[in-house]
């Protein structure tokens, strides 16, 4: 019995060396025959034997599985040419490995080739969501940044985007569509106006008649009076042409609150632009002038809107245009030939000396470049007009779309921007931002 227990150890530990040493030797066989798989799919690879260079490596990875093989293997298909093995291997390999910027690497470089942009900005996000990145992925971001396409659809006039909805004209009628170009509300209108905050826009029948409909293109806010025509809704005032061809504002419900003008603009953040006679005047939601200057001019934009980012511009009696603020107050020394209403917190376009240029708030020049035209800084673009033609500059003003286009309006939340080709207008689409949702 004593021999026994001393027996008992001395073969266990014989029973553990074999086994290490069987281990050891199978994991040196496995290592063989894993370096022989590849060995084979590599001179395969040479001689362009598609079937078992595939047929190797797939018995390489089943042995052992890494992101380098499937990127060995991506990198054969890519060499091969066939694309669409290629691209089916690198959605494999970004399946196995989800975290493995090489993946993300492959997959983009067979999107790229395919300029599949939509996709290569789906793997772009895809990858910052899980905070992966590399050098090559943030090179085709930068590339690919502008790229853009245009919509197949075309109108014969267009106007800006506001509240998400463009107004569009075709066969001389007028309708909607939305950030993404699809049409919302069919053209079947002789005016709009665009879409507020109110979600409500003016449209007038082609027999005269006119009222507010909602984003349905629902007829839902009709006045009892005549009116010859509506204004924007804006914190609950409508500027209104009555009967007789004056202007005033009234509330949401038709009733006139104060004015009788020869024009009035639309009330945004509680100021206006009218005009009685020859002299136009800035008022405040009640009615009363803001300051007791009067004006030869002020510029409106396209919304007739006259004061945005708490800036207006007005011509004096010797024609030029100067910045001011909702107190009336001059900003900074530049005079102006023109100029365009900001739409935002970006610089806006200014004329001197005949030519276009951008300038900020506070009335400074943000550089020395000047242009043909110019329209103000709407998300991050602006259209500009080079030797007759459009194209845009970012707010470092470097030219990010070529301009190639015949007219240009500004660019929506979305990456959507209206440009003329031709004598039409077409919806000019970033991939990067113009994914509908």
């Amino acid at each position: 019995m004593k021999k026994y227990r001393v027996l008992m150890p001395v073969v266990m530990i014989g029973l553990m060396l074999a086994s290490w040493y069987l281990l050891i030797e199978d994991s040196v066989e496995t290592e063989n025959t894993y370096t022989d798989y590849l060995s084979a799919a590599r001179k395969y690879a040479e001689d362009g034997i598609t079937k078992y260079t595939i047929d190797n490596y797939n018995r390489a990875l089943e042995i052992k599985s890494s992101p380098e093989i499937y990127d060995e293997v991506a990198k054969y298909y890519y060499e091969q040419g066939d694309n669409q093995e290629y691209l089916s291997w690198c959605e494999t390999f970004l399946e196995a490995y989800p975290t493995e910027s090489m993946a993300y690497e492959d997959i983009l470089i067979a999107y790229l080739d395919d300029k599949d942009y939509e996709s290569c900005f789906d793997i772009l996000e895809a990858a910052k969501n899980r905070e992966i990145s590399s050098k090559y992925m943030k090179e085709v971001s930068q590339e690919i940044q502008y790229v853009y396409e245009l919509d197949f659809n075309t109108f014969e006039d267009v106007g800006t985007y506001s509240n998400y909805y463009c107004s569009v004209k075709n066969k001389e009628l007028w309708g909607f569509v939305n950030r993404y170009g699809i049409q919302k509300i069919s053209c079947r209108y002789a005016q709009v106006n665009a879409f507020t905050t109110s979600d409500l826009a003016s449209v007038m029948e082609t027999d005269g008649n006119i009222y507010f409909i909602d984003k349905s293109g629902s007829k839902v806010l009709v006045s009892k009076e005549e009116y010859q025509k509506f204004g924007l809704i804006v914190d609950g005032k409508i500027a209104v042409q009555m009967k007789d061809g004056t202007y005033a504002y009234t509330d949401q419900d038709f009733n006139v609150l104060f004015g009788k003008y020869d024009y009035a603009s639309t009330m945004n953040y509680n100021v206006a632009a009218v005009k009685t006679k020859n002299s136009w005047q800035l008022i405040d939601a009640s009615g009363k002038n803001i300051t007791e200057d009067q004006y030869t001019d002020v510029k409106l934009d396209e919304k007739q809107i006259a004061y945005r980012n708490d800036r207006a511009f007005v011509a004096l009696t010797d024609g030029k245009y100067n910045m001011i603020d909702g107190s009336g107050k001059r900003i900074g020394d530049l005079e102006f030939q023109d100029a365009k209403v900001f739409l935002g917190n970006e610089p806006t376009a200014v004329k001197i000396d005949g030519s276009w240029c951008f300038v900020n708030a506070d009335g400074k020049l943000i550089s020395d470049k000047k242009y043909d035209d110019a329209r103000a800084f709407s998300n991050g673009l602006a259209a500009v007009c080079i030797d007759g033609k459009w194209g845009f500059v970012d707010t470092n003003e470097n030219v990010v779309i070529e301009p190639v286009f015949f007219g240009a309006k500004d660019f929506n939340e979305k990456g959507s921007c209206f440009v003329k080709t031709g004598d039409k207008w077409q919806l000019l689409k970033l991939y990067r931002l113009n994914r509908e949702e």
